[in-house]
């Protein structure tokens, strides 16, 4: 039975950690799992590494300064990521975790619509979804690692040794309320409060959200 299942949310939410530690569950209860950590961290082919190149711009939070550019060029190699590295895994039969998915095209462009431009939300949302449609499925459950803004933002900082500009910090927490809009109207988009909570209780409490799943579940009977 084939499954993807995607993490989301803002950096510092925990979503490598919280994809990993899904992905080894998973695992050691003996089903067959495809982990897909986030462009940064991952080989890409040729094709993606070149869309890539042309994505980044040094600064994660002001790419091209144009979000059609953006959008086009970050659905382009989710359309790459989904043909080379998890569709031949899902047509395996494998439960594909992905440490970023499509919901992190629709949250930053949404983010930077919302900063910068006077539009509609819903046709926003509209808009963005159309696009998608170019960058392969989403998964049947993307799991938005909930924080409050400034709590992931802090957690961000540290990691890196050092803080994010106040213009940065402002983009984020447009993003973090795009994840929150793009929650409010798509069913797939399950929000997993994970504020105050440690990696272990954090994971638990994604279980018990995949739990709701039927796929999930099922999968796991069948592997038990």
């Amino acid at each position: 039975m084939r499954m993807l299942i995607g993490f989301e949310g803002l950096t510092g939410a925990g979503k490598s950690t919280q994809s990993g530690m899904l992905a080894d569950c998973l695992t050691e209860q003996g089903l067959t799992v495809t982990y897909l950590p986030d462009n940064l961290t991952r080989a890409a082919d040729p094709l993606g590494r070149a869309l890539l190149t042309l994505f980044d711009s040094g600064d994660p939070f002001s790419r091209h300064e144009h979000v059609v550019t953006d959008t086009l060029l970050g659905a382009a190699i989710r359309a790459d990521t989904y043909a080379t590295d998890i569709a031949g895994h899902l047509a395996e039969g494998s439960t594909v975790v992905e440490d970023r998915g499509i919901h992190t095209l629709y949250s930053y462009s949404l983010a930077r619509l919302l900063q910068h431009h006077h539009i509609v939300r819903a046709d926003a949302i509209t808009w963005l979804r159309n696009v998608g449609t170019f960058a392969g499925p989403a998964a049947v459950r993307s799991v938005w690692l909930y924080l409050p803004a400034d709590d992931a933002i802090a957690r961000a900082e540290l990691r890196q040794g050092h803080p994010y500009t106040a213009e940065q910090r402002a983009f984020l927490r447009f993003v973090h309320d795009a994840y929150a809009e793009l929650a409010r109207t798509d069913p797939d988009l399950h929000r997993v409060d994970v504020t105050g909570l440690n990696p272990q209780q954090a994971h638990h409490a994604v279980l018990a959200d995949l739990a709701t799943l039927p796929t999930f579940a099922a999968k796991r009977a069948t592997a038990a």
